[in-house]
């Protein structure tokens, strides 16, 4: 199911894609996964909506982005979320790891 907001009417914005890209109401968190690796993280963010951008380590939805870095124990992963996003972003994807690894 992909990430979504609140209605972005009740907060004020008049376009919701104009309002989730608005680089100043983004938070960033940065997490280790131990033995995932770079395919299967990108196959989890697509179950949560996410696309491919041009860099193949990152991955990007409405209102979030993940630049996927590869290490030597698995990935690393930087969550770069539109503020209301960000908890449940990361919630999601450690569900889908939780069940995948």
């Amino acid at each position: 199911m992909p990430i979504s907001t609140a209605n972005m009417a009740e907060s004020g914005g008049s376009n919701p894609s104009e309002e989730l890209s608005r680089q100043e109401m983004f938070d960033t968190e940065t997490l280790d996964y131990p033995g995932l690796n770079l395919a299967t993280a990108r196959n989890l963010f697509n179950r949560l909506g996410g696309g491919a951008s041009e860099d193949p380590e990152v991955m990007e939805g409405l209102g979030w982005h993940a630049h996927i870095r590869p290490t030597d124990f698995g990935v690393t992963i930087e969550f770069d979320a539109h503020d209301e996003l960000l908890d449940d972003l990361i919630r999601r994807f450690e569900d889908w790891v939780d069940r995948t690894i």
